[in-house]
């Protein structure tokens, strides 16, 4: 497997994809966090944060390491807001979402009101009440089968 995520976890992997040099913003014990080089044309900023053992999705991710990801995200993105009035917090699970390195990863990315970033803009479907009451339902059954 040719990971570039799991390299900069290793710390085998000392430049992005770009030459860029690569250098983490935070480690700890299953984390580490790092500027992106995919930055919006109008922020300065886009840090991701990743496991630093390979899982291509979320759900593989074991529940000591998953907290830590969680507190990671939320640690970076504490810091972001110091000199940004929002973040978008994004996880990409899977290809057809959009996923291109299968390493799970989470994007923090700062915003500012009118900047225009468009993250994700989905038409919306219309459901009567009960379409809604029964989809809620179908997932619920899925969750208490787990």
């Amino acid at each position: 497997m040719n990971c570039i995520f799991c390299a900069f976890g290793k710390g085998t992997q000392k430049t992005h994809a770009n030459g860029f040099p690569f250098e983490t913003l935070l480690t700890l014990k299953n984390t580490i966090s790092f500027l992106s080089t995919d930055l919006p044309a109008t922020e300065d900023g886009h840090v991701l944060v990743i496991p630093k053992k390979h899982f291509e999705n979320m759900e593989d991710i074991p529940k000591n390491s998953l907290h830590e990801l969680i507190d990671h995200v939320s640690l970076l993105t504490r810091v972001l807001r110091k000199t940004h009035s929002g973040c978008n917090i994004l996880l990409n699970d899977g290809k057809s979402a959009g996923q291109r390195v299968f390493h799970t990863h989470f994007h923090v990315i700062p915003r500012e009101k009118n900047d225009k970033i468009i993250i994700e803009k989905f038409k919306r479907k219309n459901l009567t009440k009960k379409e809604f009451i029964t989809l809620h339902k179908v997932i619920k059954q899925e969750i208490d089968s787990l």
